[in-house]
């Protein structure tokens, strides 16, 4: 990397024109802001889906409204089968691939003491085990074709603060993270830059279920939230997380809930400076 613009994502000044990404699970929430904001910094998208086809439909024209292509592919990727149509058609129609956002996951709700063996296996394989190895396929064309790259992996606070009854998903995560760095460590040689954004508290279809725990916590001084997040506010991250002048780390975007704090609102009645 001795140029310029044989520096790729490592440059001082990142430019994502001309750029092409393959974002994981983006017909709605962080997925869906992630792929506009890529459009809007420049880059031809390929927003994978699952289910809803329309609101795959909507992103396409989103990002297309920024004068940016987007092809659209269906694919449960938990399926490593569908990974080589992922590539294929971004390479197809975009000429290259120097973007990855492994953002696709799950969770489900399943006290530690009756889960099932399925259930974990279900959400170890949705959100650790496809994103490692579709990272795998698309660094090694990255590599194959000199293209200096970026990988962006969504993570989670829950990759360190573990729940009783979504323990299942906490271990993805940190799977999650752990595979992140050493894709980072592997992959600068290379020119490829990995790094990972933990998302907090998010009003999404996943966790906006959570939220009024997390504000009731907030509001006795457990935890600081300066308020729930929204996929805008991870997608700003990611980008930033792809300007970074690092590799392997993690970039939070979780409002200050990982901020360390015990500020017992209760304590407000008890004047210890009383005479």
């Amino acid at each position: 990397m001795s140029t310029h613009t044989e520096l790729g994502f490592f440059a001082t000044n990142v430019s994502f024109e001309d750029s092409a990404a393959i974002v994981t699970g983006a017909s709605r929430g962080i997925g869906r802001a992630i792929a506009i904001e890529l459009a809007r910094q420049g880059t031809n998208v390929l927003i994978n889906y699952n289910q809803n086809r329309e609101a795959a439909e909507a992103v396409k024209r989103e990002v297309e409204s920024f004068d940016r292509q987007a092809v659209i592919v269906q694919a449960d990727i938990s399926d490593l089968n569908t990974h080589a149509k992922l590539l294929e058609t971004a390479h197809d129609a975009f000429g290259k691939v120097n973007i990855l956002i492994n953002n696709a996951g799950i969770t489900r709700i399943a006290d530690i003491l009756q889960e099932t063996p399925e259930q974990f296996d279900l959400l170890q394989n949705t959100n650790l085990k496809a994103p490692h190895f579709l990272t795998q396929r698309v660094a090694n064309y990255m590599i194959e074709n000199e293209i200096p790259g970026c990988i962006i992996y969504t993570l989670s606070i829950s990759d360190t603060m573990a729940s009783d009854n979504r323990t299942a998903y906490c271990i993805s995560k940190a799977g999650l993270e752990m595979s992140m760095r050493a894709y980072a460590g592997k992959l600068a040689m290379h020119g490829i830059k990995v790094n990972g954004v933990a998302a907090g508290v998010i009003n999404t279809d996943l966790s906006r279920v959570r939220i009024p725990d997390y504000e009731e916590a907030a509001n006795k001084g457990y935890i600081f939230m300066v308020r729930p997040g929204t996929p805008d506010d991870v997608a700003h991250a990611t980008i930033a997380a792809m300007r970074l002048y690092d590799t392997g780390v993690v970039l939070p975007a979780s409002g200050g809930v990982m901020t360390p704090l015990l500020n017992l609102r209760s304590m407000s009645e008890l004047d210890m400076n009383k005479t």
